[in-house]
């Protein structure tokens, strides 16, 4: 049987493969100049940063900053304060910042912006040191102002709040106190419970030193601790240790911690365990964690 096929169906056959083949040509095209785009924005970002840092600038008000840079003090820098704000004419903005996020390898750095108000992708290996997290805080979290005032922080988001306070309270200079115990989650999914800051330094000093962050042992529930009103509180589960919280909320003024009661278990990340009977046996087997 002999097929015939007509010059109109060769003739439409033939458009639509070149238009297919033209579709995606354009797209391969499209994909390469974006790729070539993003890394051109990137050089072009390192460059303006060099400049902004090589050139003369000047001390600017926090309001002088264009409105398009809250975007990233509501995003990205939620967790900061301003400290300085410089302008180099015709480049843009450095602007020094802090942060009350302990999970935030250190307490201060620098960040960059166009004079449009655009913040600058900024790779070098020195900022991103700075701005690197050692753990993630598990929310809620809890802040006593200076006024004797409380913040609870139950996302990550909520850290405006801390700036919006210190917004309406411009005169003040002394920072907010975490509430211990907090809860962490390490890089590698690891939750721990740090019921100090002597504890949350261990961790970052972990960090720093490129050491296993996990504590080197746990308490062995339950465990007591007596509070600077003399009461107890018992932790049963590790949720109880929110009590422990509420307490320091509910008594802002008090700086004084609650105090552990001994003898107490711990069991160390190998199994085993060991008693503690008071709080100088309970600084050694900290300290051999560190050595």
């Amino acid at each position: 049987m002999k097929t015939t096929i007509s010059r109109e169906q060769i003739l439409k056959s033939s458009i639509l493969f070149f238009s297919f083949t033209a579709f995606i040509l354009s797209a391969l095209l499209f994909t390469s100049c974006s790729e070539s785009e993003v890394s051109e924005s990137l050089i072009d970002d390192t460059a303006l940063i060099t400049k902004i840092e090589t050139a003369s600038k000047v001390t600017v008000e926090e309001s002088s900053l264009p409105a398009a840079t809250k975007t990233s003090f509501n995003g990205e820098l939620s967790d900061t304060f301003i400290k300085t704000v410089e302008f180099a004419t015709g480049l843009g903005y450095k602007v020094s910042v802090g942060t009350d996020n302990e999970s935030r390898a250190e307490s201060s750095a620098d960040v960059f912006f166009s004079a449009e108000g655009r913040q600058l992708a900024d790779k070098s290996e020195r900022a991103k040191k700075r701005r690197q997290k050692c753990f993630q805080f598990v929310f809620p979290i809890d802040f006593i102002m200076p006024d004797d005032s409380s913040i609870t922080l139950n996302s990550k988001e909520d850290w405006t709040l801390i700036r919006e306070w210190y917004k309406a309270n411009a005169d003040v200079k002394e920072r907010p106190e975490l509430v211990f115990p907090v809860n962490v989650t390490l890089e590698d999914g690891t939750e721990q419970t740090l019921i100090d800051r002597e504890e949350l330094k261990a961790v970052k000093d972990s960090c720093k030193k490129g050491k296993d962050k996990r504590k080197c042992y746990k308490l062995v529930l339950p465990v007591t601790f007596t509070m600077p009103d003399a009461s107890v509180i018992t932790v049963n589960e590790k949720s109880d240790f929110k009590l422990l919280r509420r307490w320091h909320k509910a008594n802002p003024r008090v700086k004084r911690k609650g105090v552990l009661n001994f003898p107490v278990d711990i069991t160390y990340k190998d199994g085993t365990t060991a008693t503690i009977n008071n709080a100088d046996e309970m600084k050694e087997a900290k300290q051999s964690c560190r050595d």
